[in-house]
């Protein structure tokens, strides 16, 4: 049973990852601004569950981000959705414990590897847009 649970979750992400398209990339970047104001004023705050709750939306956004650069095969964006994906993982265990201090660090520690993605694969255009570059 957990075999084909397993398989049907594979298969899922694989369908996920083939339909995955510009669009989408530009959605999940417009939600992961938003969701990390959010996380950031819920460490604040220290909100726990709701800093949680974030933490592993993001923690989820860049596990669909890693896979949209792994279909473009840019290995050092797929890096950095990786290590942003984890460290939002990480924040959320940090965050669920009670450990604000911590995550706030890990936080300002993971949102460096935005900063560093959208250096090396962002282009603005003369009408104020971002286009991505791979």
């Amino acid at each position: 049973m957990k075999r084909a649970a397993l398989l049907a979750i594979c298969l899922l992400l694989a369908v996920v990852a083939w339909s995955q398209s510009d669009m989408d990339y530009q959605r999940w970047m417009k939600d992961i601004g938003a969701t990390c104001g959010s996380l950031k004023k819920n460490l604040g705050a220290k909100n726990g569950e709701a800093a949680a709750a974030d933490a592993k939306k993001l923690h989820s956004d860049f596990a669909q981000v890693q896979m949209f650069f792994e279909k473009k095969h840019s290995d050092d964006a797929k890096t950095f959705a990786m290590n942003a994906s984890e460290g939002f993982n990480k924040i959320a265990m940090q965050a669920s414990a009670g450990k604000f201090d911590d995550a706030a660090a890990t936080f300002k520690a993971t949102t460096a590897n935005c900063g560093g993605c959208h250096d090396m694969h962002r282009e603005k255009a003369a009408d104020g847009s971002f286009k991505i570059k791979y």
